[in-house]
């Protein structure tokens, strides 16, 4: 101690609860709780396995399904979690079967993931849905465009 000053004691705290994303998934009857968290040993584990830093690794579970179930795996499988389902499979086909759909939803979950897990802040998770949205929004635009000509085309014309 320096001149008489008290050290702080630092506590652990056991009521602690670790920031985590919690959806709530219904599971015929039942409603499930999971709570996903990406910690420092499972970034690293996806770091590892896929050769390539973490923020590429949750962009790329927007489109790619194994990275995306990997990415469940990881995030429902921190320590002392609660979940009762362990599997990133089992918890993909309970958030189809619960409406989840599409890039967009998808890219949603990951990218709050990654915010709870501290790895990117809501205004960044923001921007990068704003540009999957933009950037799903054209092609399917041009897609709309393209099925359009064609069917012009297939189209016999009236003498």
């Amino acid at each position: 101690m320096l001149d008489g000053a008290k050290c702080p004691i630092f506590l652990l705290r056991k009521d602690f609860e670790m920031k985590t994303l919690e959806l709530k998934l219904k599971d015929g009857e039942e409603v499930v709780k999971v709570h996903l968290r990406l910690t420092c040993g499972g970034q690293r584990k996806l770091k590892e396995k896929y050769d390539e830093d973490t923020l590429t690794t949750l962009l790329g579970g927007f489109n790619e399904i194994d990275k995306t179930i990997d990415i469940f795996d990881t995030a429902l499988n921190y320590k002392d979690n609660d979940n009762t389902i362990k599997s990133g499979e089992e918890l993909y086909d309970l958030m189809v079967d619960n409406d989840y759909c599409g890039i967009e939803t998808f890219a949603k979950v990951v990218t709050d993931i990654a915010v709870a897990s501290g790895i990117i802040k809501k205004e960044q998770a923001n921007a990068v849905l704003k540009s999957v949205e933009n950037t799903y929004d054209s092609v399917f635009n041009d897609l709309e465009n393209v099925i359009e000509k064609a069917e012009k085309k297939d189209t016999p014309t009236e003498n």
